[in-house]
Formats: structure tokens, sequence, C-alpha cells
């Protein structure tokens, strides 16, 4: 067992040998490019879920054939999508990650660490994003996400269709190593991405009461880049923080620009 920290007997018993009881869950969609090395990176979790909506570039295939629990889920939006794939776990302890996101071993380590444990209710994970073929800086600040996590403690909300933070009851600390995010080495896919999120948060918005504001659209974009690439650091990451510091800004500003577009009577596109 390469846990560190004390198992519960029934946590013990219902582990296959030699692996962690945890539960790690994915929702994926024509994830096939990176999807072998990312469930060869969680290969030490005795539980790994795949909830896909409809891959037809081999994805399923590739699961099928690495024997992790694969079920076909038609699209329900971020936050109930992956709420539906969290009800399939069955150990205490999950960790979330994406088709295209790598473990390192020090990171596996170190969740591997706090399970049992009751100090904490979940760790807050950094994303070391790839750019270009260039990762970030190690001064460069990352975005850190809640993913690993006791499930007894934390949902999925159900007011947000992106960016579906969990939330959580009890203690979160932030761990020491960073998760490997391949899917935004290509910029183009990247910025449409971007675009995406942008629509959904600001329909979010929206059916919150929010309204769009033109002097924020005139300063969100050049704030944003200046926060990202100069007070987080990323001007260190050279090409690779550029590029992420030109994406959100892109995506502050078409946020409130539809923002503006919804305040003004014009229904979302389905």
């Amino acid at each position: 067992m390469s846990a560190t920290s004390p198992l519960s007997p029934s946590e013990e018993t219902t582990s296959e040998v030699g692996r962690t009881p945890v539960s790690v869950f994915l929702i994926t969609l024509n994830e096939a490019a990176h999807i072998e090395r990312v469930l060869e990176s969680v290969a030490w979790a005795d539980e790994v879920i795949v909830v896909d909506s409809g891959s037809t570039d081999g994805t399923t295939d590739i699961c099928e054939r690495m024997s992790v629990q694969l079920h076909h889920q038609e699209w329900l939006g971020y936050s109930a999508q992956k709420a539906a794939a969290l009800a399939k776990c069955r150990h205490s302890w999950c960790l979330n990650i994406d088709g295209d996101e790598i473990v390192p071993p020090e990171l596996a380590a170190e969740l591997q660490s706090w399970v049992g444990s009751h100090e904490i209710s979940a760790l807050e994970i950094p994303i070391n994003d790839s750019i270009l073929g260039k990762t970030l800086h190690a001064r460069s600040r990352k975005r850190r996400i809640v993913r690993f996590f006791r499930a007894a403690d934390a949902e999925y909300p159900t007011d947000r269709t992106v960016h579906e933070n969990l939330r959580i009851r009890g203690k979160v600390r932030r761990a020491k190593h960073c998760l490997y995010h391949l899917g935004y080495d290509d910029p183009i896919l990247y910025f449409s991405k971007q675009v995406k999120y942008a629509q959904l948060r600001a329909e979010d918005k929206f059916r919150a009461g929010k309204r769009g504001s033109l002097l924020k659209l005139w300063l969100i974009a050049p704030y944003s880049f200046f926060k990202t690439f100069v007070l987080s650091r990323l001007l260190l990451s050279g090409r690779a923080g550029l590029v992420i510091s030109v994406a959100e800004a892109t995506y502050a500003f078409c946020k409130e620009a539809h923002l503006i577009r919804l305040s003004r009577g014009e229904a979302p596109r389905e």
C-alpha cells in the first residue's frame, strides 16, 4: 500500500491489493489524444470511473482496453455531468480530473498520504498548463481548483453550467504539487474553449440577475491581462504566459460583451 496515512479496516478490505482506496472520476468527450496517459497516471487508485457523453474518436475503445469503469451519459452540463459521475464513486475519498490532465507521481504520493485522514475535507490542487509545448515557470501563479475531496463533504453547484467549483463543508488545504494539464497546448482550441466558457458564464450571471456594463467592457480586458501577466507573474513563463494572459483577457471581454447582449433583451442561443 503506497498511502502513508493509516486506513480504516473497512477501506482496506474494499480495495484491490496494492491500490489506494480512492475513486477517480472523469467526464469525457473525444479525449483520445491524451486519455491513455491520463488513465496510466491514476493506475494507483482502486476505482477509476469514466463517464462519456458520446465520443467518436476512439476514447471509449481506449477506456475499455484499460479496464476502467466506463459509463455513457448524455450531456447534462458540466456541473450536473460531474455530479452524475461522482454519484457512481464508492470510496469516501475522490479525485476528479479531466481527460487531458496527468497526475504526476509526486502529486499521487501526496494525495495517497491524505487517505484516511480526518484533518481536512479537501485539497486545492495547482494546475500547471502546457501551452505550445511549454509549462509554466515555477514562480508563475497557477490556477488552483479543489479536485481531491471527501465525498460526504462536497457537492457540485446546481446554479452553474460552467466553472463548476465544488462546494466544500470543512477545511480545505492547498496541495504542494501540481496537476499537469495538456489540453491547452493547441492555442486555437484553447481560445475557442475560453469563448464558449465566457458565453456560458455570462448566461449563468444573467440568470442570477446580473447585468452588463459598458464601462466594465472598456476596462476588463486590459485589467485581466495586467493581473494575469504581471501580478500573477506569468511574464516569467515566456510564450506560455503570454498566451494564457491574452486568453484570460479574451474570456473576460467576451463574458461582459455577451452579458451586455443578454441585458438588451436578446435571448441566448441554444
